[in-house]
C-alpha cells in the first residue's frame, strides 16, 4: 500500500496526487499539519509497527518528502495526531503493545532533530482516537480509554510537554469517546466525539481555559 498526499489549488480545481511513502503497508492513522511552513504527516508503518514522520521540502507539498522514524519500539503509532507545540512538531499516539498513550516532540522546528518520547497515560488500555492540540499555551489531548469506555482529557504543565500530565474524565456515561477532535473554541478546549452506546455525535466544552474546569456535554 502507499501513503499519498493530495493538494487542491481552488475548490473547483484539480487534485494533484503524489506518493509519500511506498515501502510496505504504510499510511495508517495519518495526521496532516503545517510544520515550519511546509506540509508534514505523522502515520503508522503497519508492516514494521512503527510511528513515522514525513515532511515536504516545498510549501505546497510538491517537493521531496523526507521520512523518519519516530518510535519503533514494539508495535506503536496507532491513532496519530500531529500538531506544532511550542514551535516544534509533536505527536500523540497509542502504543498498541502496552496499551499506553504516548507523546513525542522533536528538537527541531522542522522535525529533523531528535524525537523525545514520553508516556501520557499508562493506566489501563488507553490512547485510542487521540487528538492533540495546544490549550492555553500547553499541549493537551483527548482520547478514548477502552478499559472503562470513557472519554479522557490530559494537559501538560509545560509548554513543550516535558512536564506532568494532569488527567481528567470528560464523559463516562456508556461507551464514549470515539473519533475525537480537540480544538480551542472561544478560548476554551472543546471536544467532538462519538457515543458508541447511542450512535450519537456529542460535543463537550470546558468552563476553564486550560480544561481543568467543568465539562458541559450536549448531543449534536
Amino acid at each position: 500500500s502507499t501513503l499519498n498526499f493530495e493538494t487542491l489549488n481552488v475548490q473547483s480545481g484539480t487534485w494533484t496526487l503524489t506518493s509519500v511513502d511506498t515501502a510496505g503497508s504504510v499510511g495508517w492513522y495519518t495526521s496532516l499539519a503545517e510544520v515550519g511552513g511546509k506540509p508534514a504527516i505523522s502515520y503508522t508503518d503497519q508492516t514494521n509497527g512503527d510511528l513515522k514522520y514525513a515532511r515536504n521540502s516545498a510549501p505546497d507539498g510538491s517537493g521531496t518528502w523526507t521520512l523518519s522514524s519516530v518510535d519503533s519500539v514494539e508495535s506503536v503509532g496507532q491513532f496519530t495526531s500531529l500538531a506544532v507545540v511550542d514551535g516544534k512538531p509533536a505527536i500523540s499516539y497509542r502504543d498498541l503493545t502496552n496499551g499506553d498513550l504516548k507523546y513525542a516532540r522533536n528538537s527541531a522546528a522542522d522535525g529533523s532533530g531528535t524525537w523525545t518520547l514520553s508516556s501520557v497515560d499508562t493506566d489501563g488500555n488507553v490512547g485510542l482516537y487521540t487528538s492533540l492540540a495546544v490549550v492555553d499555551g500547553n499541549p493537551a489531548n483527548c482520547r478514548h480509554e477502552k478499559t472503562i469506555y470513557a472519554l479522557k482529557y490530559a494537559r501538560n504543565s509545560a509548554a513543550d510537554g516535558s512536564g506532568a500530565w494532569a488527567i481528567s474524565s470528560v464523559d463516562t456515561d456508556g461507551i464514549v469517546g470515539g473519533y475525537t477532535s480537540l480544538p480551542v473554541v472561544g478560548g476554551h478546549p472543546a471536544i467532538s466525539y462519538f457515543d458508541f452506546s447511542t450512535s450519537d455525535l456529542y460535543y463537550a466544552r470546558n468552563s476553564a481555559a486550560d480544561g481543568m474546569g467543568v465539562w458541559t456535554l450536549s448531543s449534536v
